[in-house]
């Protein structure tokens, strides 16, 4: 096979390689995949996960959280034709000063990965005695991904 051909299908395989581990960080209408609506210390998910909700009937559902503190008017407006919402929590906490905030995020090879970042109190600072439940509620888009994945930003304790 002469050179030219076979550099060609090269070129050609590592294009098609690269259309499958395809990642985007924008919709196709170059809005963000994902913002932060709003967070709270008082969600009412005591374990750590995240909870994906698709209609202001699911989100009705979170009123029966006991300990919830967190507005859901806000949640009720949300188109849920292009946008579904997330709550990332970390779990029940012993004390305030724990948050969490949306950092990035990209579909990556059809998952939609959401980079938060947690804030703790800092060793000896004073804080509440009062069990808390940290979560950031993220609206996300609701095309393009077939899984959702939550993680922590790098650098971030």
């Amino acid at each position: 096979m002469p050179i030219h051909a076979r550099v060609c299908c090269l070129l050609v395989a590592m294009f098609l390689a690269s259309g499958c581990a395809s990642s985007r960080s924008e919709t196709e209408e170059g809005g963000p995949l994902a913002r932060q609506i709003t967070q709270s210390a008082h969600c009412g998910l005591t374990a750590p996960g995240q909870v994906h909700l698709t209609s202001r009937e699911e989100v009705q559902r979170l009123e029966a959280l006991p300990g919830r503190n967190l507005s859901l008017e806000s949640l009720k407006n949300i188109d849920f034709e292009r946008e579904h919402l997330v709550l990332a929590a970390i779990g029940q906490k012993p004390t305030g000063g724990f948050g969490v905030t949306l950092d990035s995020s990209e579909i990556r090879s059809g998952t939609l990965e959401l980079r938060v970042r947690v804030t703790e109190p800092a060793p000896g600072t004073i804080v509440t005695q009062a069990l808390t439940t940290p979560c950031a509620v993220i609206a996300v888009t609701a095309e393009g991904w077939d899984g959702i994945q939550i993680t922590r930003a790098e650098n971030n304790r």
